[in-house]
């Protein structure tokens, strides 16, 4: 009985942790999709290691214009995250910009796209990231 306690008390807390690290990461990269920009519901989440990558699909339609801002759980952690249309191309990377945590765009036309994420780490511990995306209202 003592175990099961002890492993309900384990569980409790571990969901606790999960939950307040969801909580920085949604309050840490919130701070990018201020006013004007609303966010379009969806967080995309993923754990990795570090150098590991996650990837995400999403439409962007003609004519709105967009912020995508990313965070990573890892403080001395460098996250480039990378979109690419449906032929591969790559449409922006931040890496070419000292890895901005955001950045503001407007397609011409509808797109599919594909967002890759990851964080590179001196550590190389596992870590989360978090991307969000916006359209200003």
């Amino acid at each position: 009985m003592k175990t099961l306690y002890l492993f309900a008390l384990v569980l409790v807390l571990t969901s606790f942790n999960a939950l307040a690290q969801d909580n920085t990461l949604m309050k840490d990269c919130s701070k990018y999709l201020q006013s004007p920009f609303v966010s379009d519901g969806q967080e995309y989440k993923a754990q990795l290691e570090s150098g590991e990558s996650a990837e995400f699909h999403t439409t962007f339609y003609s004519g709105n214009h967009y912020r995508i801002a990313g965070v990573s759980d890892q403080k001395d952690a460098q996250l480039i995250f990378t979109i690419y249309d449906q032929e591969n191309r790559v449409l922006f990377t931040n890496k070419k910009y000292g890895s901005t945590p955001y950045w503001d765009f407007e397609f011409e036309s509808t797109l599919n796209c594909t967002i890759k994420a990851q964080y590179i780490s001196k550590e190389k511990k596992p870590g989360s990231i978090l991307l969000l995306i916006g359209f200003k209202q």
